[in-house]
């Protein structure tokens, strides 16, 4: 099973239905005047089943839970009332979203952030802490116990104030506080276990560990680029290089022989792979060869567009578009983004082979970057014509959501053609908090792949997260919470290795070369304190220049 944990209680809670709450669907009536049974419950990540109501006792979903919470956030336990005053009190936790609550056996739901009943767990920006379980106070209504996902901490919350009161101040032992007892009407969603790691696992991640990289663009493969970058990786202690094979369009900047590739028109080299594979070899270094998935303008076109994301509301190949405007000042509609459908077994094949063509070349390590479905355009109108038919649904019960079965699907498969190390690239939030958002659940993708990559910049972090923070000491913050929380997400499964902002935006454009040095420092710094297994530095650009004084503190 790769679920552990699913709790069927068989104890039943009845109790008659008094609350004024205005029921929105047909199955309110069953809960007026009548009573109420809410047990057995059971909780899954992406949905919450309650007993009807009805003689059958048949569990059901309650899809208002969903709308309350948003699409993206996991449900992580869910509690009933125990006591004999409202035992149709029902008490949901998530991944990011908070708290939520219904009083009427789950058939409507209020937020209990929006009436600051939970402040202590608002981390900003409408984050929160992520709670592993949550439950009523046997006693006291005014009290809510929490357990922290991260640290395992249990505190009540006196939601009166919104304050985190510890268990000693409420009259619960030590003992009882870190006991199951405080649980005992708790409802846990199952999480994913992790395989065990065989022998060829641990040898994938003893090469790829510690890795300390910085990424190279196909502009920077000229001969006297390359080794200029050779020497500055020498000079200031680097281990590997991370460099595009397969870009952010779509094209193989190398000198591919796949006959598929040079079909679709994607072969555009730019550098030989040998020469690449034998500067970097030769400077003692780590290839890693990024390679851009899902995001494919090339494969996109080809065949007539059969393998692009579709436009189902206006029956044509889906894209990003942006208004540009062009040399006699008017404005045009211009596609910027061209993504390929993640269900498609076609196109799980053609990026493979890419990678296995890599890997008979000599690099060390893949890393698949975009493995993830778009998040930008309208992606309310995205039509995935392939997932019908994937074979990446028969895993879809499993994690609950399509998108991430499909890049699941794909991964495993990549495993099963590769022996070289694996990694991916995902968002800096993806990294944080288990989610489905876009498909990157690092839970999930955990299983297939050696190394997990969040970008956790600070300057794509919302300034509300935590925005109390010093923006210095917020950014080691971010790299230290948001790779422990990796870690802890994946169950330790995979090496986390961030992706270290090396490059200024924005406000941070005004820094100078002081505060910039400690910026880059405080990074690298974080990643370390929080767990990570190396780093790698992004500047798309190639000019390395908050490197100057070097990595670390003691330089």
């Amino acid at each position: 099973m790769l679920f552990a944990g699913v709790l069927l209680v068989s104890t039943t809670a009845v109790a008659q239905a008094t609350d004024t709450t205005e029921a929105t669907d047909t199955t309110a009536a069953l809960y007026i005047g009548q009573p109420l049974s809410i047990e057995p419950l059971r909780v899954e990540p992406r949905a919450l089943l309650v007993r009807d109501g009805s003689r059958s006792g048949e569990l059901v979903e309650r899809p208002s839970l969903r709308e309350a919470t948003g699409p993206n956030t996991y449900l992580t336990s869910a509690a009933v009332d125990s006591s004999s005053a409202a035992p149709h009190r029902i008490l949901v936790s998530t991944t990011f979203q908070g708290l939520f609550e219904s009083v009427d056996g789950g058939i409507t739901w209020r937020d209990l952030g929006g009436a600051n009943e939970i402040g202590a767990l608002y981390l900003g920006n409408g984050f929160y802490e992520d709670i592993a379980a949550v439950a009523y106070d046997r006693n006291d209504r005014n009290l809510l116990w929490v357990e922290y996902a991260q640290t395992g901490r249990i505190a009540a919350i006196d939601r009166r104030y919104g304050r985190v009161v510890e268990p000693a101040a409420t009259g619960t032992s030590a003992a009882e506080g870190a006991g199951s007892s405080l649980f005992a009407a708790t409802y846990r969603a199952p999480q994913i276990e992790q395989p065990p790691l065989d022998g060829a696992a641990r040898q994938r991640r003893t090469l790829a560990a510690n890795q300390i990289s910085f990424y190279l663009s196909p502009w920077q493969l000229s001969p006297e680029r390359l080794a200029a970058h050779m020497d500055f990786a020498r000079a200031h202690g680097f281990t590997a290089v991370v460099i595009d094979f397969k870009d952010d369009d779509g094209r193989l900047v190398y000198d591919s022989k796949l006959e598929l590739p040079r079909t679709t028109g994607a072969v555009r080299p730019l550098a030989s792979a040998a020469r690449i594979i034998d500067t970097v070899h030769d400077a003692g270094l780590y290839l890693i060869a990024r390679v851009v998935v899902f995001k494919d303008r090339h494969l996109y076109g080809y065949d007539n567009n059969r393998y692009a994301l579709w436009d189902g509301k206006r029956d044509v190949p889906w894209g990003v578009y942006r208004q540009v405007e062009n040399e006699e000042g008017e404005t045009d509609i211009v596609q910027t983004e061209h993504w390929v459908d993640p269900f498609s077994e076609f196109v799980w094949d053609y990026n493979i082979a890419i990678a296995q063509e890599l890997e008979e070349l000599g690099v060390d390590e893949i890393q698949f970057d975009y493995i993830r479905t778009p998040a930008e355009g309208r992606v309310e109108n995205i039509e995935y014509r392939y997932r019908q038919d994937s074979p990446a649904l028969a895993d879809a019960p499993t994690f609950t959501d399509d998108r991430v079965a499909a890049l699941s699907m794909f991964l495993k498969r990549a495993r099963e053609e590769l022996s070289l190390p694996l990694g991916v690239d995902v968002f800096g939030f993806n990294g944080w908090y288990r989610m489905s958002y876009l498909g990157q659940d690092i839970a999930a993708l955990a299983r297939h792949v050696d190394v997990i990559s969040p970008m956790l910049y600070p300057s794509h972090f919302p300034r509300a997260f935590r925005s109390e923070l010093p923006y210095l000491e917020w950014a080691e913050w971010l790299y230290r919470d948001g790779t422990a929380r990796g870690r802890r997400i994946t169950d330790g499964h995979v090496l986390i290795r961030p992706y270290v902002q090396a490059f200024l935006i924005g406000g941070e454009l005004k820094f100078e070369l002081p505060t910039y040095t400690d910026y880059l420092k405080r990074q690298i710094r974080g990643a370390i304190d929080g767990g990570a297994s190396g780093f790698t530095l992004w500047n798309n650009s190639g000019r390395y220049y908050m490197v100057e004084k070097g990595l670390w503190y003691d330089q």
